[in-house]
């Protein structure tokens, strides 16, 4: 439950600011292709001056320089673009609404296979969702032996399962980065077409 979810709302997200980010991306585009048509004329104005040789390559050398820039200035801003979907979806599961954040929670501790242990949290979720979270898993779980620990850690969702010293995250953080990998070429591809 808790990666279909994740997935879905990764990419719901991506869909939800494609067009957006489609048209800060061009208007990026645009300019950094201005910028370069720029400097080729510059250079262009330039190699003139020098003689007709010395123009065709220095031309040739600068506009495959400023190309490969525009094209690393794009690139990067994609990388930056796609970052923020799935940023993004980690601040819409860490603000659900509490009875599906509780019922989300569940699921991932569920999937460990555990029946007990403390259950650690960020400082606001502690005190929001971690007595009614213990409390479903024990009275749904046989045996349930959970807990919320005294201990926070600074995550931005989710949960960890603590058995002695052993920690298993659930941390939001960790679960997108598990489909970081299998989902980037489809979010790159719901916003760049690509």
């Amino acid at each position: 439950m808790g990666i279909e979810k994740i997935t879905s709302k990764i990419m719901s997200e991506a869909e939800t600011v494609a067009g957006s980010i489609l048209s800060e991306a061009d208007s990026g585009s645009d300019a950094i292709i201005a910028e370069a048509r720029e400097k080729a004329e510059a250079v262009v104005s330039e190699a003139r001056e020098r003689g007709a040789a010395d123009k065709v390559r220095t031309v040739n050398r600068r506009e495959a320089v400023a190309a490969i820039d525009g094209r690393k200035l794009i690139l990067a801003r994609k990388q930056e673009m796609i970052a923020d979907c799935f940023d993004g979806a980690i601040g819409q599961i860490a603000s659900m609404d509490k009875d599906r954040y509780v019922e989300f929670l569940a699921g991932i501790v569920k999937s460990t296979g555990s029946t007990g242990g403390e259950l650690v949290f960020n400082e606001k979720d502690a005190a929001e969702v971690g007595p009614q979270l213990a409390e479903k898993l024990n009275r749904e779980t046989e045996g349930g032996a959970f807990s919320v620990s005294d201990e926070t850690e600074p995550i931005r969702g989710g949960v960890l399962l603590k058995n002695g010293q052993v920690y298993v995250s659930g941390s939001i953080e960790s679960l997108v980065d598990e489909v970081k990998g299998e989902l980037t070429a489809e979010v790159a591809k719901v916003l760049f077409g690509e």
